[in-house]
């Protein structure tokens, strides 16, 4: 008589996952002794030929059932004290089951899962029983996905400090559990968390492979109570594969396994979001691939606004602009009568697209659209539900006039934005400033900014917009006086957003704008500014000094390798910055910086430009950065490169006189003369220093007048 008892035993009083997590106290249980000592000095008695009769076999098994019915009653009892008996009495059975026939892998594995369900639990008993069981039975499915619970348990994979010794004898039990199912969507799942502690790249990649291709699991409580609450559904694992492939920089196959996922669940946003990410810098190939796959979602979905978008950006993206504008209109235009927010986004969208493509005129008709969708006009009071929606189109706006070099035309937009605001807001303010900064007109800036600070003395980000304008018209010690008051001075809060300095050489510094350390480095911007290197140097040094923390103390040396350059100390820079990398190799500023030192060395070109892509694949939207990857590629002959790369730098900042001038460059070799005396003369209006405006004019011949 052969039975054939797949272990674990699913009706026992508990999973493995749940008696982590369960929280009921019960009377403690009669002690009985420990049993895996005892039975491991039987079996290494034995000899390799022993056979248990049959007869006592049947016993064995005999045994093992009656204790299967102690668990299965349990669960009817409502009394703890009876359910605990039961579970005692079970505990005797497989004990004798075992004890009957030492070769019944099933009463170890048993044993094994009630010394984790028991009270108190023994995970140390329960983890030798189940090798006792995979030692008489090497296939043992249940003791073999017990032994691979608990290891990871005990590894700390998700909580705590992982323990790769643990983490790899969990990776050896779970490589047992799919070679037995070898479409156990729990063993790939936990495999791939491992491998991804353990730095295991490609191995993490092809379990979660085999998990999306897994059997639909039966029991998930263990990998929920261990992750907090994840899922095993296919869907989880497509997610993580995407992350992964797009952290190792496989684009194509990130964007291959993300838009599969978004089709068959458009609204996944988790996975919309990272589709999004992965095709802003993919080739117009990979970006197609993502088409038809967005094209099937939006059918299915077709009021998926987030996926219209989305879609849209995409056909932008692998040069089908056109195709993109259409989509965005037709969809806008049938949305206006039942949900005129979704239409005014979708109006947002087409506007961006319009503007990266040079369209300037239709791209704010777009705009104009979404703002009369939601009933902004610039005259009547502004819903204050809206007023986000205003500042973020508005915005758009006057950034893409500045960057037509439209001035008048922006002053109109701001004005409209005023009278919609209302005067106690800033942001009109704020973009007059810019705009007439950004124009040459720096003494107009400057008178701008001292009548906003009769009404807000106390905004920082105004008083070091101050101190910048102070400085790009030669008064820089005057600005120097201005943010040591801050120093000095005790804080105000709440401090305003810290503002940057224009120039694509400054550092921005995401710390508090009150405090000494960042005032220090404030003032080495200022200097650096200036061109006083030596005095740029000595601040950093300061910063450096008053510095709390590793993560600061880096942010001043980054302020002083950019402070040694502009004083004549080359090699002094570069030793900083690439002491820095190594440090912290993933650091974007550093990367981008040295980089672009190592742009003025002929035989460095190829080093600074991979150093500068890696600034720009952590930080895809900083104009620095771009700015440096445009000029890399200028420096390497790459001149369609360089150009796109530095449009899309001037799109996010149109401030800086560095890219204006870059571009420029660019479009003189081009043999685009006429674009390229339009850069540089804007670039020279924006520059504050004497020898960058006469190096400018000089390219064009117009003189310093």
């Amino acid at each position: 008589m052969i039975f054939k008892i797949v272990f674990p035993i699913v009706l026992l009083l508990a999973s493995v996952g749940t008696a982590f997590s369960q929280t009921e106290v019960l009377p403690p249980m009669p002690s009985l002794p420990k049993a895996s000592e005892q039975f491991a000095k039987v079996l290494d008695s034995m000899r390799p030929e022993h056979v248990t009769p049959r007869e006592q076999k049947e016993k064995a098994y005999a045994k093992l059932l009656e204790g299967q019915r102690y668990i299965w009653s349990a669960d009817r009892l409502r009394s703890p004290t009876a359910r605990q008996n039961n579970a005692r009495l079970a505990k005797i059975a497989f004990q004798e089951s075992v004890e009957l026939d030492p070769l019944l892998s099933e009463g170890y594995t048993a044993l094994s899962e009630l010394a984790i369900n028991g009270q108190p639990q023994d995970v140390d008993e329960a983890i030798k029983l189940a090798q006792l069981s995979v030692k008489v039975n090497p296939n043992n499915f249940g003791a073999r996905r017990i032994l691979a619970r608990l290891y990871t348990f005990q590894s700390h994979l998700v909580n705590g400090t992982f323990r790769p010794e643990i983490g790899a004898k969990a990776i050896g039990e779970w490589n047992q559990v799919v070679r037995l199912d070898p479409r156990n969507a729990e063993g790939w799942a936990f495999l791939s968390d491992l491998y991804d502690r353990t730095g295991k790249s490609d191995e993490q990649v092809d379990a979660l492979r085999k998990w999306i291709s897994a059997a639909a699991p039966v029991e998930t409580r263990f990998y929920q109570m261990l992750t907090g609450g994840a899922t095993l559904a296919p869907e989880t694992a497509s997610l993580k594969l995407g992350t992964i492939l797009l952290k190792l920089g496989r684009t194509r196959e990130a964007i291959e396994t993300l838009s599969s996922l978004v089709a068959d669940d458009p609204d996944n946003f988790n996975a919309v979001d990272l589709l999004r990410e992965a095709v802003e810098n993919a080739s117009p190939e990979s970006a197609a691939i993502a088409v038809e796959a967005l094209k099937q979602a939006v059918y299915a979905n077709p009021t998926n606004v987030a996926m219209i978008n989305l879609l849209a950006q995409v056909q932008a993206q692998s040069g089908k602009g056109d195709d993109a504008a259409k989509l965005l209109r037709e969809t806008s235009a049938k949305l206006l009568s039942t949900d005129r927010a979704s239409a005014s986004v979708l109006q947002v969208t087409l506007g961006d697209i319009l503007a990266r493509g040079d369209r300037v005129s239709d791209s704010l008709s777009a705009y104009e659209s979404a703002l009369t969708s939601r009933g902004i006009d610039g005259v009547a009071p502004l819903v204050e539900t809206e007023r986000d929606f205003a500042l973020h189109v508005f915005g758009k706006m006057i950034q893409l006039l500045k960057t037509a070099n439209r001035v008048n035309d922006a002053k109109a937009v701001i004005e409209r934005a005023r009278k919609a605001l209302g005067p106690e807001d800033l942001f009109a303010d704020r973009e007059m400033i810019s705009l007439l900064r950004e124009s040459g007109d720096r003494a107009g800036a400057l008178v701008e900014i001292r009548q906003v600070r009769t009404r807000e003395p106390n905004d920082y980000g105004l008083i070091r917009l101050e101190a910048t304008l102070l400085t790009e018209t030669g008064k820089v010690d005057e600005a120097v006086a201005l943010i040591k008051k801050l120093i000095d001075a005790p804080a105000v809060t709440p401090p305003s957003a810290n503002a940057s300095p224009g120039g694509t050489e400054s550092v921005v510094v995401a710390v508090p704008s009150s405090d000494a350390f960042s005032n220090y480095l404030f003032i080495s911007n200022l200097y650096t500014q200036a061109k006083r290197g030596k005095d740029a140097a000595a601040a950093a040094n300061q910063a450096y000094a008053v510095a709390r923390g590793a993560e600061r103390k880096q942010i001043a040396r980054l302020t002083l390798a950019t402070a040694q350059q502009m004083s004549g100390d080359v090699k002094g820079a570069e030793a900083t910055l690439r002491e820095l990398l190594k440090e912290t190799p993933g650091n974007p500023i550093a990367l981008n910086n040295l980089g672009y030192f190592l742009l003025d060395r002929d035989d460095k070109l190829q080093e600074a430009l991979g150093l500068i892509q890696q600034a720009v694949k952590i930080d895809p939207t900083n104009p620095s950065y771009l700015d440096s990857l445009g000029w890399a590629y200028f420096r390497l002959g790459k001149l369609a490169d360089a150009e796109a790369n530095l449009k899309e730098a001037l799109r996010l900042d149109s401030s800086s006189g560095t890219i204006h001038e870059h571009l420029g460059d660019v479009y003189e070799k081009e043999g685009k003369s006429e674009l390229a005396r339009a850069s540089w003369n804007r670039a020279a209006k924006l520059f504050s220093e004497s020898k960058d405006v006469d190096r400018v004019r000089k390219k064009f011949g117009s003189g310093k007048n």
